[in-house]
């Protein structure tokens, strides 16, 4: 029962593509880690995410953003990146009257020559926490699979780097 309330959400992120796995649920998104903002009267607008964004690529005052998308680092620019994953974070959650804030895992898949840096982590700790999770983990290794998400057991293979 307490597992209907529970949210937990493995997001695996590279400049492409934003793969979001709902652990107790099983349901999976995969998207671009695209933003459409629409420029009218000098306001800034979001109307689309991910595939969605791409469509509207050479509209009239549109223009794609990808926060996850630079050549030294994967957390291009914090502000598209937050609201990109906000949009994509309640699209995988379930449609419930009520429903917790999601634990986030999130594992960044590119540009980790080297490792990450204290600053890289604790952006993407943040990043996810303002994008709405409750709590917020950054992992570095393999894959995780969706029993080692619903108990929160990491491997050995791997490294938590946040908390």
């Amino acid at each position: 029962m307490l597992d209907y309330f529970r949210n937990t959400l493995y997001i695996a992120i590279t400049s492409e593509l934003i793969e979001i796995t709902h652990a107790e649920t099983g349901r999976k998104l995969a998207e671009a880690p695209l933003l459409a903002i629409e420029t009218k009267r000098g306001r800034d607008s979001i109307i689309a995410v991910g595939s969605m964004a791409k469509q509207l690529a050479g509209k009239p005052n549109v223009r794609i953003e990808n926060g996850f998308q630079h050549p030294r680092t994967l957390l291009a620019d914090f502000a598209i990146a937050e609201q990109t994953l906000r949009y994509l974070i309640k699209q995988a959650l379930p449609k419930r009257f009520f429903f917790a804030k999601p634990h986030v895992v999130l594992h960044p898949l590119a540009m980790l020559e080297g490792g990450l840096t204290q600053i890289e982590i604790r952006a993407f700790a943040e990043l996810a926490s303002i994008a709405g999770a409750s709590r917020a983990y950054v992992w570095q290794g393999p894959s995780l699979t969706t029993e080692q998400l619903r108990k929160r057991s990491f491997p050995e293979q791997g490294r938590l780097l946040f908390p």
